[in-house]
């Protein structure tokens, strides 16, 4: 084969790639018609911070990589973030293409467009989020988009509050560890911290693992609209956050925590 002849099937071959490349480009961006987008703009009127107890989740989902791979594991016995969702649940997948958010919602380990996050979020999210390099990505397409901040903004926020609902709720499940866990006792704790009527805007949800046997799974704390989080001086304390969100129904009332 003469030189020439391999410049262009290299340059032909790149050339392919800018194509693909493209094409791509094209579903994921540029292609903004109704029929193929969903949610073009949200409105929320509050948000829910979801966060996970570890060992629950891994005891109710063993075959989960975050749990097989032992990231979960690694992090301990403490709450871990699920993310932050706005509300109504309907706000989901905000300007995503349709078949996009169809393959996410039917499975929420899809591959996704990966995440342009700041060195600093990053490794907030390492710490507070297990498996964030997958998961992370779900959340913010399928709840991030709606939230009206920058992808930056979002995970901060998500990550600061969830440092903060540790340290008021890490020593009660910790001290369940091997019993069961109900929902007054966790809102006595988040009344206790942040004042009466805190504790209203928080509910638990459980999961069945063995027959009739529950664990606490997730804590789910109402917040007000994702975009109003924050105030002059950056990110509003937890406690101002609960005393102006709406009040939040539990799913569940008890659970074993593992």
């Amino acid at each position: 084969m003469k030189r020439g002849d391999v410049t262009v099937l290299s340059i032909s071959a790149a050339l392919g790639a800018v194509v693909v490349v493209a094409v791509t480009y094209s579903l994921l961006v540029l292609d903004r018609s109704p029929n193929t987008f969903v949610n073009n703009s949200a409105r929320t009127d509050s948000s829910w911070l979801v966060v996970t107890w570890g060992p629950s989740f891994c005891e109710a989902e063993p075959s989960d990589p975050r749990c097989s791979s032992g990231q979960v594991a690694r992090m301990g016995s403490t709450l871990i973030l699920h993310g932050l969702w706005p509300q109504p649940s309907e706000n989901q997948f905000c300007g995503m293409p349709e078949a996009v958010a169809d393959r996410a919602r039917k499975s929420p380990d899809t591959d996704m467009p990966p995440l342009r996050l700041s060195d600093e979020v990053k490794k907030s999210l390492q710490s507070t989020m297990a498996g964030f390099d997958t998961l992370a990505p779900h959340e913010w397409y399928a709840h991030g988009t709606c939230s009206g901040v920058t992808i930056d903004r979002y995970f901060s926020d998500a990550a600061a509050l969830t440092i903060a609902v540790r340290k008021v709720l890490d020593p009660v499940f910790q001290n369940a560890k091997g019993g069961r866990l109900t929902l007054g006792t966790v809102r006595d704790r988040v009344d206790e911290q942040f004042g009466a009527g805190a504790g209203g805007r928080v509910g638990l949800t459980c999961r069945k693992v063995t027959g009739n046997s529950a664990v606490v799974v997730d804590v789910r704390f109402s917040l007000p609209p994702v975009a109003d989080l924050n105030g002059d001086n950056g990110l509003e304390g937890l406690g101002e956050l609960l005393a102006n969100a709406k009040p939040m129904a539990s799913e569940c009332r008890r659970g074993r925590v593992p």
